[in-house]
């Protein structure tokens, strides 16, 4: 990752403890420390957590390659869960594995602290031209 992109955390990222690391070039990487509200009964971290870790892992991939005019939102998100993740730290990566005009296909996984794949995913993310904000405001 060579140029570094500056993300401010979201209210959700925030609330959720996520921290994007990097990002950069087509991949990210966030982390996510796990609290005993991530876990269910079972001692295990709920799917929505680990997707919406997924999500923004990929996402800040995708974020990477967009212009600071662009904008971009997900169409589309597949996850498969492939271990429990208990405890310890969580490590989301994203990499966009294509990007056209209009749409980029990213894909990454989630590792806990012994370097287990625990969930993997693939998604597709729209791409504007304009921040939508600024179409309603007027601004373009």
């Amino acid at each position: 990752m060579t140029e570094e992109v500056t993300r401010n955390p979201t209210p959700f990222d925030e609330l959720l403890g996520l921290e994007v690391l990097g990002a950069a070039d087509g991949e990210a990487e966030v982390r996510l420390a796990l609290t005993p509200a991530h876990l269910n009964r079972r001692g295990v971290a709920h799917g929505g957590v680990v997707s919406a870790l997924l999500d923004v892992s990929l996402g800040a991939a995708v974020v990477s390659t967009t212009t600071a005019e662009e904008w971009c939102g997900t169409l589309e998100l597949s996850v498969q869960f492939r271990d429990p993740a208990r405890r310890g730290p969580l490590t989301g990566r994203g990499r966009v594995e294509r990007r056209g005009r209009r749409v980029a296909f990213a894909a990454g996984e989630v590792v806990d602290a012994r370097g287990r794949v625990v969930a993997a995913a693939h998604g597709v993310w729209t791409i504007w031209p304009v921040n939508p904000d600024k179409l309603r405001r007027g601004q373009s």
